[in-house]
């Protein structure tokens, strides 16, 4: 049996007929301007309540012919029609673009840029992603929203619809719409040093040049006359001194082995590649990476460690 509660299931079934209703109406695109078929209005719960006050007041009103109470009713009634056009106004013509692609580690939690723009002003904005249990409040529009997004599981992945709602002005009508925006995000392994386990590596040992230093020594019977420093002997002829000159040992590149393996120990090489990668960067080495069936070249820097990071997303 599942261990989905019914709840749970109904939310399923619901979610998955409304993307396609969505997927029709609003496809992913880079740039999304909430327009009249985009934006969805409907009482708040505040609203609700609202609205049966003011059936109350006009039984009130009608049972006992009292004009004044009809006047208030009549008065509420207007306030709360004439919302519905400042709760549209509030959300129609706001531009939303995601410039960058997020990154991060599993388990971790995201920020996705979100790039705000408009002819006019917009207050008391909520912004979070679908199935996503915290959100962004804007109380004013600012040029770039950072939207928090969980993650779990390690790939690239379309970011997931992003709800926009508004209660403005006197929350008695919520407007909301779901925007589909056309870009990824990136999810690396987490990485993992697991004491005692040391992960498959090799060194390329075809690069034999090194680079070359000179030292002083004091001078012994046997070194050449043409390694002392004479400038430095007619100030000091009781301690001459001699040039050494040799060749420094130069640090191996690296690459980074993931064996062909499965299910979690496939993921446990991974998250162990993971933090090799980055102690190899942060230490300044030349590395790459060699996947069953993939092998990323021998680099250094943030560009080629973002390749390396990626090629272990998509393992």
């Amino acid at each position: 049996m599942s261990d989905l509660t019914l709840q749970q299931r109904w939310h399923q079934y619901y979610w998955r007929i409304l993307s396609r209703y969505l997927d029709k109406r609003q496809p992913p695109a880079d740039s999304v301007t909430l327009v009249q078929k985009l934006i969805f209005i409907l009482p708040s719960r505040y609203g609700w309540w609202f609205l049966l006050l003011i059936v109350l007041l006009y039984l009130l009103g009608t049972n006992y012919q009292n004009n004044l109470i009809l006047l208030l009713c009549y008065l509420l009634l207007s306030l709360f029609l004439f919302s519905i056009a400042l709760c549209y106004a509030n959300m129609s013509g706001l531009t939303l673009h995601c410039r960058t692609a997020p990154e991060g580690y599993a388990g971790s939690t995201l920020h996705a840029e979100i790039l705000l723009s408009s002819a006019k002003h917009h207050q008391m904005l909520e912004l979070c992603f679908i199935a996503q249990p915290p959100s962004t409040m804007l109380t004013t529009l600012h040029t770039n929203v950072s939207v928090p997004l969980h993650t779990k599981a390690r790939g690239r992945f379309m970011l997931p619809r992003l709800k926009i709602s508004s209660q403005y002005p006197f929350g008695l009508w919520r407007a909301w719409s779901y925007v589909a925006l056309q870009q990824h995000y990136w999810v690396y392994p987490a990485p993992e040093n697991v004491p005692g386990e040391a992960l498959s590596s090799e060194q390329d040992n075809s690069h034999t040049a090194s680079p070359s230093m000179d030292t002083l020594a004091p001078y012994r019977s046997g070194d050449s006359l043409r390694h002392i420093i004479w400038k430095r002997l007619a100030r000091d002829p009781m301690n001459p001194v001699v040039r050494q000159h040799f060749i420094a040992p130069e640090a191996q590149p690296d690459w980074v082995v993931v064996p062909a393996l499965s299910a979690e120990a496939l993921e446990r090489a991974l998250r162990k590649a993971c933090y090799r990668l980055l102690e190899l960067e942060q230490q300044g080495g030349v590395y790459g990476l060699k996947l069953p069936g993939q092998t990323v070249t021998q680099a250094q820097g943030a560009a080629h460690l973002q390749r390396c990071l990626q090629a272990l997303a998509l393992c």
